[in-house]
């Protein structure tokens, strides 16, 4: 069972690495159109603007996703310095589960407001709406990883070398 899940935790971070990689290019891509757009021919198309921001939102998603997954997203104790190696240890469990539950929450919900912008979106504006779906999926994703580190003994603490 644990091979199987490592199995899927690398294949979570290879779609993630994927779904960023690809937005990254996106995101560059379109810009340097419509920059070249703009100073050569002195006009652009501004749904390329709405979309470069929702493709920003992609990769910063999927980069939260990604960190979460190799335990280097940020961390905001400020007890970490004081505790010994071994309390961080015992720690680490109801920590990452306690963020998986904070994350599956804002997952539900994010969940809920995708469905009222597609219920209530007006009819001009629905050709954005697929990019609201990252919200629901990166916060699963980051439950799934949170919840993989609570119950990976390989997961562990990464401590900074000095």
């Amino acid at each position: 069972m644990p091979a199987l899940l490592k199995t899927l935790n690398h294949h979570l971070q290879q779609l993630e690495i994927w779904l960023a990689s690809g937005a990254l290019l996106l995101l560059l891509s379109l810009s340097i159109f419509q920059i070249l757009l703009r100073n050569i021919l002195e006009f652009g198309y501004p749904e390329i603007d709405i979309i470069n921001r929702h493709l920003l939102v992609v990769c910063g998603m999927m980069g939260a996703a990604l960190a979460t997954a190799k335990s280097t997203h940020i961390k905001t104790d400020a007890l970490n310095i004081l505790l010994s190696t071994a309390t961080k240890q015992k720690l680490q469990l109801p920590i990452n589960l306690f963020a998986a539950f904070v994350c599956g929450l804002l997952c539900y919900y994010s969940f809920i407001f995708v469905s009222d912008e597609w219920q209530y979106a007006p009819p001009n504006e629905r050709w954005t709406l697929p990019f609201t779906v990252i919200y629901p999926l990166s916060f699963c994703l980051m439950a799934v990883h949170f919840f993989y580190n609570a119950i990976s003994p390989a997961a562990g603490l990464s401590e900074p070398s000095s």
